[in-house]
């Protein structure tokens, strides 16, 4: 068979392959055996990892409460309860370790090549998979709301903070007066967290759903791994942090790489920086596969000389191929009715060619890839490898381990090695022919080494004939080990974890997977410091013109701008516009300054309204922060239930009053009506006034209108407690509301 020209993979994916393989190799050596690597199996242990997260949030969500600071205590009950903690500090490590086996697994992915053509879509299922459980475990560290937490909540303000529905969301939904315990807030980040969690699922049924191969990974390697995490979960439970503190900065805390990586950039001042480049380099992952390269080859089907056997169906690890009954007979190419043929799916064919080596009858062949005729193999030793290992050797091997000169014959894979090819190449002369192919678990086409070695065995059709069988070497090694496989003495002629080679490498093997589980421990706890500044944080909640919980009335300000301004020592610091959500400012404003003693003012500033905040002199340590609201003061009692009763259709009101100022209908607008209430009958407060014109409208007429024009019913329709509230309502109409 000859080598394909050009190279279906580009020039980087070969260079990356050759710089990871030298870790790899390390790994290798220490197990001591190819099949004892547990790195080809990082996909399928992510599944597995997958599962063991979500099995483990089922049950601590059974604990779990809701709200800032019932979250907190919650989970500070778990930390104290031996199984839960134990299952709370599994669900972190899986959580993390999840992470990193899809990583390495998408980078093996990558530097195998195996990305490109029909299986771009598995690609980028599988590259938002990991994306997704990043987020998983942000949102996860959120719900603990500890200084982590926090943390988390400054990052997110400081990336979408100017966004109003962002800024509210936290604001009245955990850190405000109107917050109440943040059970709401809480149950929205939980909901997502589940959702996400929800979505992950789904890309990776995507991700798995149009292939033949395994899920799971092998039952030793679940087992192993699920050992090894409640093992190191049960030496080292998950920290747990103090509650976030807005007095305080988050400061000296583990950062968890695998989820928390970009919190140092977006703690730093350098957000929008981070997370555009965090972008850039998603995208650029993720649209690699569409980047123009030499097509796929897709398998050509010989009709004369399909039987309809359906091997090629079993045997296609990314189901490309099915059989369809043809139901006309076709001389010109000597086919009969009703025969069943192989139709190839050209937009699922990979190009691996394992379907031509289960075709003991030529029908199949792929592009690029002849068969070996007209080559001098007499007294030769015949290698026939994958092209993957071939574009790991800077040169092809020539003498094997007795002197004999070599002749190399690349495949796509070697799985489409037809056992008749390996009789042809003896029967022409070879001295022997040796198979060249990747290590267990490691094939490009997920079991193309698997396949071939099964029908050299005699486990699957075709067989090789009985004779040849003495003449036949298959050594299954990692890219790089080519020459060395051709030049010793073979000895990795096993594929799968038949015996699995022994109790002492298997523990080596086993020590390998939990120091590994025991680096993802100790790397969540790599302490984090960010700057050690002071500052002051306003948390604004605000409506224009109203007055402020706290503090003196102001003038009525122009349609301006809410901003805090900050003067430190004579010098104005900051000047920060506060994020607008409906009518209000609302928002959380931090600025930073240095720790010491300082003359602080702090002013909330509409146009010409100036609120002081803070004015004095304070010793503020590292870390420490002013912190102050300027919210709202709260409407009275039943004023929420008199605009109820206001817009009801029982009472009415809304039908024949507006509350906008100059909009007159059937009876005048009740814009300002507090402020006159107060002055429009001498003697008469403005809430005797108010409930005197609801009971007895007729009592006081407005010029313009007449009497008998608003019904005197309300009296017996509506209740007291409508009544109090719809007045409590209407002396909130203040001003030009």
């Amino acid at each position: 068979m000859s080598s394909p020209s050009p190279s279906r993979r580009p020039r980087v994916v070969p260079a990356l392959d050759r710089l990871t393989r030298p870790a790899e190799a390390g790994l290798r050596r220490t197990v001591g055996s190819h099949r004892l690597n547990p790195l080809p199996h990082a996909g399928t242990i992510s599944v597995f990892l997958l599962m063991l997260v979500v099995a483990s949030g089922i049950y601590i969500t059974l604990f779990y409460g809701f709200g800032d600071d019932a979250a907190h205590e919650s989970v500070t009950r778990m930390a104290d309860h031996p199984i839960q903690s134990v299952v709370r500090t599994v669900h972190r490590y899986a959580s993390a370790a999840l992470v990193l086996t899809a990583v390495v697994h998408a980078w093996r992915i990558m530097t195998a090549g195996r990305f490109r053509g029909p299986r771009r879509w598995v690609w980028l299922s599988g590259i938002a998979a990991i994306g997704l459980s990043v987020m998983a475990g942000v949102t996860g560290y959120w719900l603990v709301r500890d200084v982590r937490a926090q943390a988390i909540d400054e990052a997110v303000l400081n990336l979408f903070g100017g966004v109003g529905a962002v800024s509210s969301f936290y604001v009245r939904g955990l850190v405000g007066p109107t917050a109440g315990s943040g059970w709401v807030a809480v149950f929205v980040v939980w909901t997502l967290h589940l959702v996400i969690t929800m979505v992950i699922g789904w890309f990776m049924w995507r991700h798995l759903r149009r292939s033949r191969l395994p899920w799971l990974p092998p039952r030793q390697w679940a087992i192993t791994m699920g050992v090894a995490i409640v093992l190191v979960a049960i030496a080292v439970p998950a920290d747990l942090l103090a509650p976030g503190d807005l007095t305080r900065a988050a400061a000296d805390m583990p950062l968890d790489p695998f989820v928390l990586f970009l919190l140092p950039p977006l703690l730093g001042g350098w957000a929008w920086p981070a997370a555009l480049a965090l972008v850039a380099a998603v995208t650029a992952v993720a649209v690699a596969p569409f980047i123009r390269s030499t097509p796929t080859p897709v398998v050509v089907v010989d009709e004369s000389r399909c039987t309809g056997c359906d091997l090629c169906v079993v045997d296609c690890p990314y189901r490309a191929i099915s059989m369809v009954d043809r139901v006309t007979a076709d001389v010109a190419v000597g086919t009969r009715a009703d025969r069943s043929l192989a139709v190839v799916d050209a937009a699922a064919c990979v190009g691996c060619g394992i379907c031509v080596g289960s075709c003991a009858f030529g029908a199949l062949t792929l592009p690029g890839f002849d068969p070996p005729a007209g080559i001098d193999v007499e007294g030769r030793h015949v290698v026939l490898a994958c092209s993957r290992h071939l574009d790991a050797s800077a040169t092809p091997p020539e003498v094997d381990a007795s002197g004999n000169p070599v002749t190399v014959v690349p495949v796509s894979c070697t799985g489409m090695i037809a056992p008749s090819t390996l009789s042809h190449l003896l029967a022409d002369g070879a001295n022997d022919v040796q198979v060249i192919g990747c290590a267990p678990g490691d094939c490009a086409y997920g079991w193309g080494n698997t396949v071939l070695d099964d029908r050299l065995r005699g486990d699957r059709a075709p067989h090789l004939a009985r004779r040849w069988s003495g003449r036949t070497e298959r050594d299954w090694v990692s890219p790089g080990e080519l020459i060395a496989a051709v030049s010793a003495e073979h000895h990795h002629d096993a594929v799968d974890g038949r015996g699995w080679l022994g109790a002492r490498r298997w523990s080596m093997a086993a020590v390998v997977v939990l120091v590994s589980v025991v680096g993802v421990a100790v790397a969540t706890r790599v302490r984090f410091s960010p700057d050690a500044t002071a500052g002051v944080t306003v948390i604004v909640d605000h409506t224009l013109g109203a007055p402020l919980d706290g503090y003196l009335p102001t003038e009525l300000a122009a349609s301006e701008p809410t901003e805090v301004v900050v003067t430190v020592d004579g010098v104005e610091s900051s000047r920060q516009t506060v994020p607008r959500s409906g009518d209000a400012a609302v928002g959380l404003i931090a600025s930073d300054l240095a720790p010491g003693r300082h003359t602080v003012l702090v002013e909330l500033v509409e146009g010409s309204a100036i609120t002081r905040l803070y004015e004095g002199t304070i010793e503020l340590d590292p870390r420490q922060r002013l912190s102050l609201a300027a919210v709202d003061v709260p409407p009275a009692p039943g004023v929420t239930a008199g605009q109820e009763v206001f817009a009801s259709r029982t009472a009415g009101c809304s039908i024949c009053h507006s509350v906008r100022a100059g909009d007159d209908g059937v009876g005048p607008s009740l814009a300002g009506v507090a402020d006159r209430a107060i002055s429009r009958i001498d003697g008469v407060t403005a809430r005797e006034y108010l409930r005197s014109s609801i009971l007895d409208p007729d009592s006081f007429i407005v010029d313009g209108y007449r009497a008998g024009q608003m019904l005197d019913v309300y009296d017996t329709k509506l209740s007291a407690a409508e009544v109090d509230g719809l007045v409590e309502y209407l002396l909130t109409l203040r001003g030009t509301e």
